[in-house]
C-alpha cells in the first residue's frame, strides 16, 4: 500500500466530523467485526484463513493513521494487535470507523478473499443499512489496458491485457434510500467506465461537498461532472464539439444527434444554471449566496439522472 493511501480515508476528506454526521452503534460495529472475520477467513469456500494478517495490516495503518504505538486505552487488556485494534474501534469516533471501512479493502490479503470485489462491497453496504446508517461504499474503479508484460519469458515483453485499479472503495453519503438505489447509486456504477474516470472523480467529490455541508461547491461539482459527460460522449461518439464549450452548445449536440426531444433541453440544463446562478464558480458580488442542503440534494439527484439518461440515449451504457 502506498503511503498516501492511509492518509486519504474518510476523516482527512472531510477534515471534521461534518454537519449530520451520525453516530456509528455498536451493533454496526460489531456484525462489521464478525463480517470481516467470516470473509477474511474464507470460511465460505473452505480457503485458507486470512484473518490474522487481515488485523495486522489493519492494525498497522492504524498506528501509522493516528501516530500512536498502541491504539486502544491500556485498561483494555489487549494483549495482541488484533485485540488493540480491535478495541480501538469498538469505542473510536465515528469517522475513525469510517476510516477503517475503507482501510479493509486496501489491505494485501483483501485480494485472498473467495467472494468477488463487487458482492464484498454488497455485503457490507447492507450491513450499514440494517441499522439505517446514512453511509455508502462505492465499489472500485477499474480500467483495462493493453501494455508490455514485465518480467523473464515466455510472458515478458508481449503486449497483453492487464487490469489497473483507479480507485479504492470510499464512504459516502446515503441521502435518500429510494433516490440513492434508484439513481445515484446507478450512476456510481457507470461512471466507473474507463471513459468517464474524470467525470467519476468530480461527481464523488459532490456527494462529498455535500456530506460536508459545501452546498456551494457541491453545484459546482456536480456542473463540473455533468459538463464532463456531455464532451466525454461527444468525444466517444465523434461528434463534433470544442473544449472550450460549455453545457448549452454540448447538449444542442447531443439532442441533434439523437432521439432526444428539442423540449428537454432546459430541462438537461438545469444542472448548469444552477451551477452558474448558485454556485462558487462565479463571483457572487455583492450579494451572499447561502445554498441550502435540500437544492444541493436537487442538483445531486438532477445530475445523475440526466447523466443516466444522456449516456443512455447515446447507446454507451
Amino acid at each position: 500500500m502506498v503511503l498516501k493511501q492511509i492518509f486519504d480515508v474518510f476523516s482527512r476528506r472531510s477534515e471534521s466530523s461534518g454537519p449530520g454526521l451520525e453516530e456509528i452503534p455498536s451493533t454496526t460495529r460489531n456484525r462489521v467485526f464478525l463480517w470481516c472475520n467470516d470473509i477474511f477467513s474464507n470460511r465460505r469456500s473452505y480457503g485458507s484463513d486470512y484473518t490474522p494478517q487481515f488485523w495486522e495490516e489493519i492494525h498497522r495503518f492504524l498506528q501509522l493513521r493516528h501516530g500512536r504505538g498502541q491504539l486502544s486505552d491500556p485498561k483494555s487488556g489487549a494483549s495482541s494487535r488484533a485485540e488493540d485494534a480491535l478495541a480501538f474501534l469498538s469505542s473510536c469516533k465515528s469517522i475513525e470507523f469510517l476510516d477503517f471501512l475503507e482501510y479493509m479493502f486496501r489491505v494485501e490479503c483483501f485480494f485472498h478473499v473467495s467472494l468477488t470485489e463487487n458482492e464484498v462491497v454488497a455485503e457490507l453496504n447492507e450491513l450499514l443499512r440494517a441499522d439505517n446508517l446514512p453511509y455508502h461504499v462505492t465499489d472500485f474503479v477499474k480500467e483495462q489496458a493493453r501494455e508490455v508484460m514485465q518480467g523473464p519469458p515466455p510472458f515478458g515483453g508481449r503486449e497483453g491485457t492487464v487490469i489497473k485499479n483507479l480507485a479504492f472503495p470510499t464512504v459516502i453519503a446515503r441521502d435518500s434510500e429510494v433516490i440513492h438505489t434508484q439513481i445515484v447509486e446507478p450512476v456510481l456504477k457507470l461512471l466507473q467506465s474507463p471513459f468517464l474516470k474524470s467525470a467519476n472523480a468530480e461527481y464523488l467529490e459532490a456527494l462529498e461537498d455535500y456530506r460536508k455541508g459545501d452546498f456551494g461547491d457541491c453545484l459546482t461539482k456536480c456542473g463540473s461532472a455533468f459538463e464532463s459527460v456531455l464532451k466525454l460522449i461527444c468525444e466517444r461518439k465523434r461528434w463534433p464539439y470544442k473544449q472550450t464549450d460549455t453545457a448549452a452548445p454540448l447538449v444542442k449536440t447531443i439532442i441533434d444527434h439523437t432521439a432526444l426531444e428539442n423540449y428537454l433541453e432546459p430541462v438537461l440544463m438545469i444542472v448548469a444554471t444552477l451551477r452558474n446562478r448558485l454556485s462558487k464558480a462565479h463571483g457572487a458580488g455583492p450579494q451572499v449566496r447561502n445554498v441550502p442542503r435540500h437544492l444541493a440534494a436537487y442538483a445531486l439527484n438532477s445530475t445523475a439522472a440526466s447523466i443516466l439518461l444522456l449516456v443512455a440515449e447515446a447507446g454507451l451504457e
